[in-house]
């Protein structure tokens, strides 16, 4: 049989791959190829493309079919003769509206809900099982009043008793339209004609061998050198002059399956790093060295920070050309249990959706982001790598090799320096580190400074002392960028959209924000306040001095993970319920605070997991856009490999349950890891389905305000782990991992303070309850900021005088 040719029509959806995987399980059809539905004007569709193929998919979508800007070409696509074609979602009500039925708001809107769907058991149903359940995403139907006598009802559901419209079929034209999903795998090849997709192009360049080779070493120190994370941080590493920055991803919640190694570095004048950071508005980059040197340029035409930083790790990764493992100035072997091999350490902020998702433009009505940076990352030269379930502690350097032939390339004419550093000073780094570390107590207790920071943290930091704190000097109030009475009536307005058909889900936000009038004395004690009383598998401390900002973060959710064998991993937070803290006991006024108290609150706990749990509203929440990151990694990992192991479970942490899901796919091979993050950024648990709709109507529920660094997504991008085996691969990919930033304090200027919450809107959710969920979250930080405001510093006479001076 020859190969059926089969056309995508996208109308800028989250879910079209999904579709795509599903269809590449028919083996006998390979050709199918995805276009948007204004990609091409329609003359030169007609004579040029629609030829080529045997059939047409029309996505669902966003919006109105009978809106031109949402629905594209479509329209005139189903007015065509004699062309198969299948429409989905917006595509099935498309059908009705060209054929004459009305498309109207339904009666119960279903996003991301299961129904049961009855069908004629013929044509497009055939063999399909009666009824069958299906995920349902619309808040709009094709009326089955007055049905135009050219299409016929092929399958039904009930809602309120109500008969609703599945789908339909023309009476004379090979035309099928369907709002269900999940049908689609078990349709037979010969009715469906669907089939596999084509790889993306855009295998990365052919890089240059002709420049100075760099070598990656690491070496393990003994078993009795292991010292807390915290206590070589403080004593150490924040200690080392560094030029560009400091920066710690910190897994500081115990006994949490996520969190087996920390790494930490810092940028000395001989470390010869560099840091880039970025800003949409201008597209200009600010490129610092160690030694001092600045640079900016700009990216010209349509290169992207993307496209750039695409390009300079594809560049350092070439250079790579071995790693070598010692202990004790002896190669012990070549192997690492780490995924972290030196590199890039930073963040993309929301912002960089901007050049990220296709079809985006920005609204006229954008604020300015204050001229801070959409982007900002560290080359990380040296670290110090901590294995916490080991106890073992590693330190890594890259090296620049023929050290006397070396000559500048293109890559250290583009960042201004000379990458790496001479074995030499790798050794004497090494001897320097070791003896330090050894120098240092085994126990946090030992360190005055650290045991006196201990002791003032042992009291509970609870929800309460959030309100609590407006009695506290002026200068300690948070407020909200959107005001409780406004973030409702947005809500409501959100609830508007969805109900329309413009979206399945708003991940609406607001930030908290704080004007402090002198810099903060000691910004790592503030983050050591933070990771105690919030810890997280992803909490992280980055601190970028040439701009002038810093990071404060202790997030609980993992955004995206690249690992050695290409394999991606995205775990998804959506769904959320506060701990029970404080006392639970039936009979409170004789409360002890004891064993009691605490059962207690174990009680309600395991209460709220079982709500949580059950939720409708939640699970729908998490399931739409576990669909929406299905959807982004079947654009860039191999057929039939994005799997669903986990499926909304329920983790909890020392503020929040939350229900979390893991999703994994297997990288295509020409997929390097800043294009797997770049196509499934921003993180949809941030933004709702359809993502690009979703932020368009977002931009514009959060008055254009930028959300900044909030919403975007903080880790590393790592040089390749080369070894023996795979050392002459043409191509080689670094690993990556990064978080979603929430639960995060971000400082700029070292004066402006801001912590962002927020939550999904559905056409399920409640106004007062949602506003409630954002200060659950927002109690997660910033009750650590006012206590570390009220216990170092206005406690200090000084320092209270000058702030209340302001």
């Amino acid at each position: 049989m020859d190969l059926l040719r089969t056309l995508i029509v996208d109308n800028y959806d989250s879910y079209t791959f999904n579709l795509l995987q599903l269809w590449d399980k028919e083996d006998i059809h390979k050709n199918v190829v995805v276009i948007r539905n204004d990609q091409f004007e329609w003359d030169y569709f007609v004579d040029n493309i629609c030829p080529h193929f045997d059939n047409i998919i029309i996505s669902p979508g966003p919006g109105r079919p009978d809106n031109v800007s949402d629905f594209g070409i479509c329209t005139r696509i189903l007015q065509l003769d004699d062309v198969p074609i299948l429409g989905v979602c917006l595509g099935h009500q498309g059908i009705g509206s060209v054929f004459g039925a009305q498309i109207i708001r339904a009666r119960n809107i279903m996003h991301g809900r299961l129904s049961p769907i009855y069908h004629n058991g013929a044509g497009l149903f055939n063999r399909i099982p009666n009824p069958f359940s299906a995920v349902r995403y619309h808040s709009l139907v094709v009326s089955n009043e007055d049905l135009p006598k050219d299409l016929m009802v092929i399958a039904t559901t009930l809602d309120n008793e109500e008969l609703t419209v599945m789908a339909l079929k023309h009476a004379r034209k090979p035309i099928y339209g369907s709002h269900g999903t999940c049908s689609f795998s078990q349709i037979p090849s010969h009715i469906l004609s669907l089939s596999a997709f084509p790889a993306i192009a855009g295998i990365p360049p052919s890089l240059s061998h002709t420049t100075t080779p760099l070598q990656i070493v690491f070496n393990k120190l003994d078993d009795d050198c292991w010292r807390d994370p915290q206590l070589i941080f403080q004593q150490i590493v924040s200690l080392d002059q560094s030029t560009l920055g400091t920066w710690w991803l910190d897994s500081a919640r115990e006994n949490d399956t996520q969190c087996q190694y920390s790494y930490m570095g810092s940028t000395p004048a001989s470390s010869s790093s560099f840091s880039v950071s970025y800003l949409t508005k201008t597209k200009q980059l600010q490129l610092a060295c160690s030694n001092g040197r600045l640079m900016s340029k700009p990216l010209l035409g349509s290169t992207t920070f993307w496209d750039w930083m695409t390009d300079i790790t594809n560049k350092l990764n070439s250079r790579i050309k071995s790693t070598v493992v010692m202990n004790n100035n002896q190669i012990i072997c070549d192997t690492i249990p780490f995924d972290f091999h030196l590199g890039m350490v930073g963040f993309f902020g929301y912002e960089m959706k901007i050049e990220s998702l296709p079809g985006y433009v920005v609204p006229s009505k954008q604020q300015v982001s204050n001229h801070k940076p959409d982007a900002a990352f560290i080359f990380a030269t040296q670290a110090v790598i901590f294995d916490h379930r080991e106890r073992n502690i590693w330190l890594g350097c890259l090296i620049r090799q023929n050290v006397e032939e070396y000559i500048l390339d293109d890559i250290e004419q583009e960042v201004g320096i000379n990458i790496g550093i001479s074995m030499e000073e790798c050794m004497s780094w090494f001897r320097r580190m070791d003896t330090k570390i050894r120098g240092l107590k085994k126990n946090l207790e030992t360190s005055e400074a650290i045991a006196k920071a201990e002791k003032e943290e042992t009291e509970p930091i609870t929800p309460h002392l959030f309100p609590s704190f407006a009695a506290a000097p002026s200068q300690t109030a948070f407020t909200p960028v959107l005001p409780s009475r406004t973030y409702i009536q947005q809500i409501k307005n959100a609830q508007s959209y969805i109900q329309s058909g413009e979206s399945y889900e708003l991940c609406l936000t607001t930030q908290f924000r704080h004007t402090l009038t002198s810099r903060l004395p000691n910004l790592l004690d503030l983050y050591l306040y933070l990771r105690t009383h919030n810890p997280a598998p992803f909490s992280a401390l980055l601190n970028f001095t040439v701009d002038n900002l810093a990071i404060l973060s202790s997030s609980p959710e993992k955004f995206i993970e690249v690992n050695r064998l290409g394999e991606v991993e995205m775990k998804p937070i959506k769904g959320t319920m506060a701990v029970a803290k404080g006392c639970w006991c039936d009979d409170k006024e004789n409360c002890d605070g004891g064993i009691k108290c605490r059962k207690g609150a174990e009680r309600e706990n395991k209460k709220r997991v079982r709500e949580l749990d059950s939720s409708v509203k939640e699970r729908a929440e998490n399931l739409m856009i576990v669909d929406l990151i299905r959807n982004d990694l079947a654009q860039i990992c191999l057929p039939h490999t994005v799997k669903v192991p986990k499926l909304m479970e329920v983790e909890s942490y020392e503020t929040v349950h939350q229900l979390v899901t893991t999703v994994c796919g297997q990288l295509r091979d020409e997929i390097d890891s800043v294009t797997a993050i770049k196509c499934c950024f921003p993180p949809g648990s941030m933004t709702g389905a359809p993502k690009l709709r979703s932020v368009q109507l977002l931009d514009k529920l959060e008055f254009y305000t930028p959300r900044g660094v909030y919403s975007g997504c903080l880790g590393y991008i790592s040089l390749p782990y080369i070894t023996r085996s795979n050392q002459y691969r043409q191509f080689t990919r670094g690993t990556a991992k990064f978080s979603v930033i929430i639960r995060t304090v971000v400082i700029n200027s070292g004066t402006e303070v801001s912590v962002g919450a927020g939550g999904a809107i559905l056409h399920l959710s409640d106004a007062k309850e949602e506003w409630d969920e954002v200060l659950v979250k927002s109690r997660a930080v910033i009750p650590s900021v006012l206590k570390y405001l009220n216990d170092r510093v206005f406690s200090q006479p000084q320092l209270l005088q000058q702030w209340s001076s302001g």
